[in-house]
């Protein structure tokens, strides 16, 4: 099974950029769900764009979770760019919404379950029935919603109760650095989970909540401005494409992968 700690990876900022291809890494999903040996813990995936390596920059403890998952993917044009770019190596662009539709028919097509965390109320239900239709057979074993009210049990955490549920895979929808937060805190309760995954905005794409770019944009690394037209208070989350950019051109001309001066400050939001 890949993972970054044991094949090659591009650190961007310090965090590791896994090499795999999209092949090679459904390939390790597949074989961390067949995995049916108990006591292990999840395999630990973050989708990372360009805004989350940034502000892995300024938070010191948002880098070390970065640091200790299992695979980094390259999701955004950013990410691939800045890889191409400082190692003149290409790698795929693996995205939070692709994982979660492949992983959900993998998981159909191996008989496991999920459980899905995050997003506004009714907003995971909405997107875990749409993904059941596309893949009938799909055992969706929880869906919560952190702003809902709580129809599980109010006494235990909600760690325990996707255990108890025995969910194969956890899809975190809480916007970075939340999901990434929660991920870290919580996997090593989650003795019979297999895989868990930070998505972002993922089920308001296929909940139809949130409306993804047209496909040429997204090809074209201009899906950040279809965004920003379609949620103009998202103005100051783009204030982290440009440092990124600016920030990558520093590391190339002091041949380092560390940078060595501080961002200028930007606002902390959650990124979708």
């Amino acid at each position: 099974m890949y993972t970054h700690t044991e094949s090659e990876a591009y650190p961007v900022f310090g965090v590791n950029i896994s090499s795999c291809s999209k092949e090679d890494f459904f390939v390790s999903v597949n074989e961390r769900l067949l995995n049916s040996e108990e006591g292990l813990t999840p395999l630990f995936v973050v989708t990372v764009n360009p805004e989350i390596a940034i502000q892995s920059i300024t938070d010191n403890t948002y880098r070390t979770i970065l640091q200790s998952s299992n695979i980094n993917t390259a999701d955004g044009v950013g990410i691939s760019w800045a890889v191409k770019y400082l190692y003149n190596r290409s790698v795929d662009r693996i995205t939070g919404s692709d994982s979660l539709e492949k992983i959900c028919a993998a998981c159909t097509t191996l008989d496991q379950s999920v459980f899905f965390y995050g997003a506004g109320p009714g907003v995971a239900d909405k997107a875990a029935s749409i993904l059941v239709t596309r893949n009938p057979g799909l055992r969706v074993e929880g869906v919560y919603a952190p702003d809902s009210p709580d129809i599980y049990y109010e006494d235990l955490p909600l760690s325990t109760q996707i255990e108890l549920k025995h969910s194969s895979v956890v899809f975190v929808a809480l916007g970075a650095p939340s999901q990434e937060k929660w991920i870290y805190d919580n996997m090593h309760h989650l003795t019979r989970c297999r895989l868990i995954i930070g998505i972002g905005g993922s089920f308001d794409f296929i909940a139809g909540t949130q409306k993804r770019a047209p496909l040429f944009l997204r090809k074209s690394g201009l899906e950040w401005m279809y965004r920003l037209y379609k949620e103009p208070a998202r103005w100051r989350r783009m204030l982290r494409l440009p440092l990124f950019v600016l920030n990558i051109l520093l590391l190339k001309a002091s041949n380092t992968t560390a940078p060595k001066n501080k961002l200028i400050n930007v606002p902390k939001e959650e990124i979708a």
